[in-house]
């Protein structure tokens, strides 16, 4: 007994300095990643971490705060003693105050207290502090992202300078705030909101190439207007002198009703300077997602090849991008062309099945329309990334007005450019990346690759949001049919009558 007590005593000694965890999930879900432990290790003054999560907490959130304490006890391993973790009771008036100071709102909560539910408030939230300088998380309530989070806030305090993520604006593109209090339509605001975890967020114009000087990264989401020679000229510019360019553009453009017509915003020639073409007609595929309509009083919500689901077999597997994606969602999206140009490397990140078909001008989007394809099945690119050194489409002889704008025109990038274009501008809007949390995934990962660097992508993308099932032809689905509807019966009747038998052997035996 003396020699277990010692045992126990010893190992526990020994766990609360020395620690290992064995992860099997796909993603390591559970384990520190590599990039934690080295952002950690590579801290040269203190950041110090105060949660103020409340004691009394509804029972699906104690376990958000069980996780933040032992992803912060880990953490401070790797970190020696430059990460100071203090949890702090905000049932206090002063804590509560300093919560509030902070950014860190008081939350509503349902609390059984006294066998009976009581409406509380209580607080969520996790604040970061280093240089005089803070960041906030205001409510944490799941915990999915929480490594992410408290990674990228320490990553933004401990960084010289913030990088700068520009949205155009002036085309009708669309807006990165939110229309109206509530709303989950046609805006942009959840991708600029995640974005503002990292960077700073702002919106230009490409009327003078001066608004651009202090953008790394560019986004074109949504236009739906023509560009003008000299805003396309600016872009361009914006390219040669080292910025990086995200189109997230429409071949065809969407109104109300479900009437679509080709969309022509004069880009064609700037693109296909860079290796890709947005076609002016829409992708489907066999492989898609449902879509809902309403139609008088009924809501409609029926399987849709208009709304292509992309998944993981038909992504770029070496891209940081996507690799460690499932699952993305396009509505309404444009098949892109890819062109080889000399210097540039051009590949398809994300593409259809290769059961996807087209669907040109005149466009019937009607659901209850029978849709049926058309033409030879092929695989289609949805997105591309251009990455290398490239030449002006503005350096002919006939530019030469357009180019004395400039006082220094390039007519080359003066160092790897990289250009990611996708035929699909609404899969970023509010309402889709709420229910599909990956296509918010993808930009953020595309931006950190182009602006930054890859070290936040694999923590982002650890946690699978879903597992779609194996692409299945006709003749599986019959095969998977028939056997549900006689495989179990006839199993059934072969163990009943293997019983009999043997229950008429011991008979005669007997």
């Amino acid at each position: 007994m003396i020699l277990i007590i010692g045992i126990v005593v010893m190992g526990g000694y020994i766990s609360s300095r020395h620690f290992f965890r064995v992860d099997l999930t796909q993603n390591q879900e559970f384990a520190i990643s590599e990039t934690s432990k080295e952002i950690m290790g590579t801290l040269d003054d203190i950041v110090t971490v105060k949660v103020f999560f409340s004691k009394e907490l509804p029972p699906n959130l104690i376990v958000v705060r069980q996780y933040m304490e032992d992803i912060l006890q880990e953490l401070s391993s790797y970190a020696g003693n430059n990460l100071n973790v203090r949890f702090v009771d905000p049932s206090q008036e002063s804590s509560a105050e300093e919560a509030r100071l902070l950014g860190i709102p008081p939350v509503r909560m349902n609390i059984l207290t006294k066998d009976k539910f009581e409406v509380k408030n209580g607080f969520l939230g996790v604040a970061l502090m280093y240089g005089g300088q803070h960041e906030v998380l205001p409510i944490v309530q799941d915990t999915r992202n929480i490594e992410y989070d408290l990674i990228s806030a320490i990553k933004k305090l401990t960084s010289p300078e913030v990088r700068r993520i520009g949205f155009l604006t002036g085309h009708n593109e669309y807006s990165i705030k939110s229309r109206f209090i509530g709303s989950t339509g046609d805006s942009y605001s959840l991708a600029a909101e995640a974005l503002g975890k990292n960077y700073k967020v702002t919106v230009v114009s490409a009327d003078s190439s001066r608004d651009l000087e202090a953008i790394d990264t560019l986004v074109v989401g949504g236009a739906e207007s023509v560009f003008m020679e000299h805003e396309k000229i600016v872009l361009d510019q914006y390219l040669m002198k080292g910025g990086n360019l995200v189109f997230l553009l429409d071949g065809t453009l969407v109104q109300d009703f479900l009437e679509a017509q080709p969309l022509d915003l004069n880009l064609d020639d700037l693109l296909e300077q860079y290796g890709v073409r947005i076609e002016p007609y829409f992708a489907l595929d066999h492989l898609n997602e449902t879509a809902s309509f309403e139609q008088g009083l009924i809501e409609l919500v029926i399987p849709y090849p208009f709304w292509v689901k992309a998944i993981s077999d038909n992504f770029d597997k070496i891209s940081p991008i996507v690799s460690k994606l499932d699952v993305l969602v396009f509505p309404w999206v444009s098949p892109l062309f890819v062109f080889e140009k000399e210097g540039i490397k051009t590949r398809p990140l994300v593409s259809t099945s290769a059961e996807a078909w087209v669907r040109q001008y005149p466009f019937n989007l009607d659901p209850n329309a029978e849709i049926v394809s058309t033409g030879k099945a092929q695989q289609y690119p949805l997105a591309v990334l251009s990455e290398g050194t490239f030449v002006s489409p503005y350096g002919d002889q006939k530019f030469s007005k357009l180019r004395n704008s400039f006082e220094d025109f390039a007519f080359e990038s003066n160092q790897k450019g990289r250009v990611l274009v996708a035929g699909n501008s609404r899969f970023l809007t509010d309402r889709m990346v709420q229910q599909y949390k990956q296509n918010l995934d993808f930009f953020l990962n595309a931006i950190d690759y182009l602006t930054l660097d890859e070290t936040l992508i694999g923590i982002r993308s650890k946690v699978v949001m879903d597992r779609p099932l194996a692409e299945l032809n006709d003749y599986e689905h019959q095969i998977i049919k028939f056997a549900g509807v006689f495989l179990v019966p006839i199993l059934v009747i072969i163990y009943g009558l293997t019983g009999a038998v043997e229950r008429k052997r011991k008979k005669n035996i007997l």
